[in-house]
């Protein structure tokens, strides 16, 4: 963090080592600007990657499950690296993005309460093995609420589901199977969206 150079709100700003970059997006998923809630205002989070805005993130999210019918819509939120593309398929609708710890726990909340998904999968790597080393933990903490930005304690956790495991085993599968079946024996959640201006 530097001192502010644009004349903006806050004191300090988010000043990026290209040097050390490796574009992972986990500074974006820290950063509590980087919210989907917004309504009245443009999408203008302190830090984001130039080619995967949160504005983008936050479109692809509204339009995940359009076409989805039923109560098992699932939004699976996936690291590029974990294979979980294979999760694709009539009750799931998978959004890639360089680390899974680039997602901002704001978006799960935004999902659920906004009647986008019946259900929210986070996808990494395999646990202990994250491709950008530390991705997979520092979400998990989010969720958890033990690491700032924490995932707010409204959310229903038992219509959110994560998996730590390689994509290649098939064992992705199987979790998003149970994951689907939970949510079959649940009350069908309220399918009232709020409008949101994209």
């Amino acid at each position: 963090m530097a001192p502010r150079s644009d004349g903006q709100a806050y004191a300090v700003e988010a000043v990026v080592n290209i040097d050390n970059c490796v574009s992972c997006g986990i500074c974006v998923g820290a950063c509590p600007t980087a919210t989907p809630f917004r309504r009245n205002s443009a999408i203008v989070p302190g830090i984001e990657l130039p080619d995967f805005s949160i504005a983008d993130l936050r479109k692809r999210t509204m339009a995940a499950t359009a076409d989805k019918q039923g109560n098992t819509r699932i939004l699976v939120y996936a690291c590029e690296h974990s294979g979980a593309e294979s999760l694709q398929g009539p009750d799931a609708t998978v959004i890639t993005m360089p680390c899974v710890g680039m997602l901002p726990p704001s978006f799960i909340d935004f999902a659920l309460s906004r009647s986008y998904a019946d259900g929210v999968m986070l996808a990494g790597c395999a646990e202990g093995d994250c491709y950008y080393r530390l991705g997979n933990e520092w979400t998990q903490q989010r969720v958890d609420g033990t690491r700032d930005p924490y995932l707010r304690r409204r959310v229903a956790r038992e219509r959110l589901a994560v998996s730590w495991l390689p994509g290649k085993s098939g064992r992705q599968k199987q979790v998003l199977a149970e994951f689907i079946a939970r949510l079959r024996a649940l009350p069908a959640p309220s399918k009232e969206r709020r409008s949101d201006r994209a």
